[in-house]
């Protein structure tokens, strides 16, 4: 099987999956006070400081949760002011405020910083959220720009960070806030955290036991933290050096078809991602066709419950409903070989080729 879905996960880190294997032998509650709770409590704080340190911000910024989602509702549900995100959002922040002002982006997804600026004049106590790296296109946000705007007004920005980690150099100690998932970046599931540098009311999803400072209670998962510590501070895969896979996929499939369409390639993005429209081929057809020949590959965000549905993302770049249904995204890591690619660029091939014959031989008999 060749996996080419890195967006949707990514692989356990050998150095996080030795790390949480090591935990697995901590009994104690770190909210107990007797010697074994005393030491689970080091081992969640320290996996806590290897977060911070990455993002050089203070390890009291760092809020564990179960993953960007939960960080995103618990900064959109907490604001009391004016809302405004992308049109391009991932669903964690679309379809949390329904009185939130959607922020326009030109052809490539990119947010329109006129628009933001015009919207901000007019607009007091607000709330801007945008996703950095973009999950469908692996388009990269101005980010520097958009905080100077929202600064010049007074607004809070708050940066979807969960497809950014590793793949985008950043200052992240200088954003209000961001929220970030553990399996976007060699850690594992179900565990991720949200920054806040100052001050921000955050919404207090779950209520109990005052963990996480009483914004987040429950039983800390350490093992979790632990996987996500270790992810970050161990050896880091420099995602550059993907970018001659990413041009030869994109250059082979564009010379094989040229009426093939890759969205967004004209603006910056990450290197280990590809969304490519196949002409007259369903996104469903191109899925199975791959999964048939054990390449693992996607038709966009894999948050839907497994649902292949249209995309917001490409919508919203004003690409047809039509060209959006035979949208495919492929994604990859440090496990991606040469091979790899090579072959998906075949499938890729003859499935073109199959469909190809047999609209000529329903066409022209």
């Amino acid at each position: 099987m060749i996996y080419l879905d890195y967006n949707a996960t990514t692989p356990i880190t050998s150095h996080a999956r030795h790390a949480m294997v090591e935990t697995f032998d901590c009994l104690g509650n770190p909210s107990s006070v007797h010697g074994h709770g005393r030491n689970a409590r080091k081992i969640l704080e320290n996996a806590r400081t290897q977060v911070a340190d990455y993002f050089a911000v203070p390890a009291r910024n760092v809020t564990f949760t179960s993953g960007a989602t939960e960080a995103n509702n618990m900064i959109l549900k907490g604001f009391g002011g004016n809302i405004f995100v992308s049109a391009v959002e991932h669903d964690s922040v679309l379809n949390i405020r329904k009185d939130a002002t959607i922020i326009s982006v030109d052809g490539n997804g990119i947010v329109r910083l006129e628009a933001l600026d015009l919207l901000l004049k007019n607009s007091s106590s607000a709330l801007v959220c945008i996703l950095a790296v973009n999950n469908e296109t692996g388009v990269i946000q101005p980010i520097d720009e958009i905080l100077q705007i929202c600064k010049s007004h007074n607004a809070h920005l708050h940066v979807d960070a969960a497809q950014a980690v590793g793949k985008i150099s950043f200052d992240w100690n200088s954003l209000p806030s961001f929220s970030i998932s553990a399996h976007k970046f060699g850690g594992p599931k179900g565990i991720g955290a949200i920054i806040i540098n100052g001050s921000l009311h955050l919404k207090i999803l779950i209520e109990g036991g005052g963990q996480e400072r009483s914004l987040r209670s429950g039983t800390e998962n350490i093992i979790g933290a632990v996987g996500m510590g270790a992810a970050l501070a161990g050896p880091q895969f420099d995602w550059k050096t993907l970018l001659p896979l990413q041009k030869k996929l994109e250059h082979n499939i564009l010379e094989y078809c040229p009426e093939a369409t890759i969205f967004a390639n004209s603006a910056t993005r990450v290197s280990n991602t590809t969304s490519v429209a196949m002409p007259g081929v369903q996104s469903e057809v191109q899925l199975m066709h791959f999964d048939l020949n054990n390449i693992s590959v996607s038709s966009g965000a894999a948050c839907s419950s497994g649902k292949v549905k249209a995309s917001h993302v490409l919508k919203a770049m004003c690409v047809s409903d039509e060209l959006s249904k035979c949208a495919l995204r492929i994604s990859y890591g440090w496990n991606t070989t040469e091979e790899d690619m090579n072959q998906c660029i075949s499938v890729w091939a003859s499935l073109y080729d199959i469909q190809t014959k047999k609209h000529n031989e329903a066409n022209y008999g």
